[in-house]
Parts: C-alpha cells; sequence; structure tokens
C-alpha cells in the first residue's frame, strides 16, 4: 500500500474541476430504469451505455462520428443498399429486419430533417430569387404584381409545411401503386406505403442535397427543377422492378399504367376543385379568402390596362383623322 509520500500530488483546483466533469453514478440505467451494478458499463436490458463524464465537445464529434460517418452505422447502410439492393431493404423490413437496417419511418425522418434544412435556406435567402425567376415572365405586365404576390404566398407555403406535402404524396404514390400492381398479391396496401416510404424518401434526401449545391445559380436550379422529376420516375421504376422482378416490357406497361391512372385521378380531382371553387364562388364564401382577393385584384387590373390600351387607341385614332383632315384642306 503505497504511503502518503509516494501519492503524486494533485492541486485542490484541478480536483474540484475534475469533480466537475464527472457525472453522477446511480445505480439504475439512465435510459430504461433497470437495476445496474456499480462496475456494469452496458445495460443488459436495453444495451444503452453508462456515461461517467459530462458531455464535451470532443465526445460530442466523436458521437456525431459514431452515427452518421460510420460504415457500420445503420443509415449509412440504408443509403447505400437503396442504391445496389433495395429489395433486400425494403423487402427485409417487411419481413420484419429491423437492426441491419433503418426502419422506414426513421429513414423518413431523415429524409424530412434534410429537407427542413433546404427549406430554411430556401426561405431567409434564396425566395426572392426564386419568385423573380418564376415570375420574369410577367415583367411590365398587368399580371406581374399578382403572379408575385401569388408565387411569394404559394412558396411560403409549401415551404412552411413541407413535412405535410412529402408525406400526403405517399399514401397517394401507395394507393395508386396497390391499383397498378392489382395482379400482384405478395404484398398488400400497407406494405406498398412501406415501398414508397423508403424509395421517396431516398430519392427526396437525395434530390434535395443536390439541390443545396445548384440553388445559388437560378439557371442551373430551374434545370435542375426540371430534371427532378425524371430522376424521380427512373429511382422509383428502378425500386420497384427489384422488388417485383419485373422484365423491361413489364416495367414498361406499369409504367404507363401508373400515369394513365394517375393522370385521371388527378383530373378528376381538378375537376371536383373546381366545382367546389364555383359553387363557394357563387355562395361568396371565397369572398374572405386570401386567393379570391388576388383573382379579384387581378382581374381589376387586366380591367384597367385594357381601359387605358382602348383609351391610347381611342385618342391615336382621333389624332390621326384631325391630321387628314387638316392635310387635305
Amino acid at each position: 500500500m503505497p504511503s502518503l509520500t509516494d501519492q503524486t500530488y494533485i492541486p485542490m483546483g484541478k480536483v474540484s474541476k475534475r469533480k466537475k466533469e464527472l457525472l453522477e453514478v446511480s445505480n439504475v440505467c439512465i435510459n430504461c430504469d433497470s437495476p445496474l451494478a456499480l462496475d456494469q458499463r452496458f445495460c443488459s436490458n436495453c444495451g444503452g451505455k453508462r456515461m461517467y463524464n459530462r458531455i464535451t465537445w470532443r465526445n460530442l464529434f466523436e458521437d456525431f462520428v459514431d452515427r452518421f460517418l460510420n460504415i457500420e452505422n445503420a443509415f449509412l447502410r440504408t443509403f447505400l443498399a437503396l442504391f445496389k439492393r433495395p429489395e433486400e431493404v425494403i423487402g427485409g423490413y417487411m419481413k420484419g429486419m429491423r437492426k441491419k437496417y433503418l426502419p422506414a419511418f426513421s429513414y423518413f425522418a431523415v429524409a424530412l430533417t434534410v429537407a427542413g434544412v433546404y427549406a430554411f435556406i430556401i426561405k431567409h435567402w434564396f425566395l426572392d430569387d426564386m419568385i423573380q425567376a418564376q415570375t420574369s415572365f410577367y415583367d411590365g405586365s398587368a399580371t406581374a404584381e399578382f403572379q408575385k404576390s401569388f408565387a411569394t404566398k404559394w412558396l411560403s407555403m409549401v415551404m412552411e409545411n413541407q413535412s405535410i406535402v412529402y408525406f400526403a404524396i405517399i399514401p397517394v404514390l401507395a394507393v395508386l401503386s396497390k391499383i397498378v400492381f392489382w395482379n400482384y398479391k405478395q404484398y398488400n396496401l400497407v406494405e406498398h406505403f412501406v415501398i414508397y416510404l423508403y424509395g421517396y424518401s431516398h430519392i427526396a434526401l437525395i434530390t434535395t442535397v443536390l439541390g443545396l449545391f445548384v440553388i445559388w445559380n437560378q439557371t442551373l436550379s430551374q434545370i435542375y427543377g426540371m430534371v427532378t422529376p425524371f430522376v424521380t420516375i427512373a429511382y422509383m421504376a428502378y425500386v420497384l422492378k427489384r422488388l417485383f422482378k419485373l422484365d423491361s416490357g413489364s416495367l414498361v406497361l406499369k409504367t404507363g399504367l401508373f400515369f394513365l391512372i394517375g393522370g385521371v385521378i388527378l383530373v378528376l380531382f381538378f375537376i371536383i376543385t373546381a366545382i367546389i371553387g364555383v359553387v363557394m364562388a357563387k355562395t361568396g364564401a371565397l369572398n374572405d379568402t386570401e386567393f379570391f382577393k388576388l383573382i379579384k385584384k387581378q382581374a381589376e387590373a387586366q380591367k384597367a390596362a385594357k381601359a387605358l390600351r382602348d383609351s391610347i387607341n381611342g385618342d391615336t385614332l382621333k389624332e390621326t383623322v384631325k391630321l387628314i383632315k387638316d392635310s387635305i384642306q
């Protein structure tokens, strides 16, 4: 046993500082409240690791690297596998695989997080540029103010409710897919929902991240926006081909059916929406809405512009006739 003279002297200030860096050691797991021996580093019930020290910049960075950059990480494995073996990720989840790959809603949550960052950047730094690019065709016309107001409200609404928009698309795609693949019985409607929860989240995650690299240039951003739908369609066709083991002919047929049925549903949606809009307009239910006020404002602007053109044309005609008369006399 070492004597007092053999022990290393530690100043009291350093002892106090070291104590401040230590967490209180408890005999229960902080994650699940299960009993935990004082020398036990991991919980036998939930697998949670016992932490002895307060969080520092170093272990915060290590945690980030471990969770997001580690090759064994579930997110990275899921991300890479959805390129190479989407049927293994999606089919495995349907069969009960929960550890090897990230669960469907967890992957969707990651996509929503990235989309939220994208929306924040757009809203605070690039919204005006996007509105200008979309309404530049109307500059100098009577409808310019209306188009800019409408674009501002529309883009702001989409950015604020992007998570709802993302989630609303998936059940629609699932229903369409179930109808298109009516003769393939291996997946029910809920499983079709899972297919698009993974597939759409994956392609949305990729296109959103890539969109951040082109957003600084509106020309590139517009070109990228036109290419993105085709990339989305191509990837989802690839996923469905792998899952349903489709040959080229079947893939083309199913894709055509998808667009045909989707187009019919979209037309019906617009017809029903138009009928509801007409009924609400007739009953005066739309009078106090912002959209109706914008439409009314545009109509008044166009009417005033037409009156001004007619007035200018009438005055010009009168001046021309008067000049002809004077020249004849």
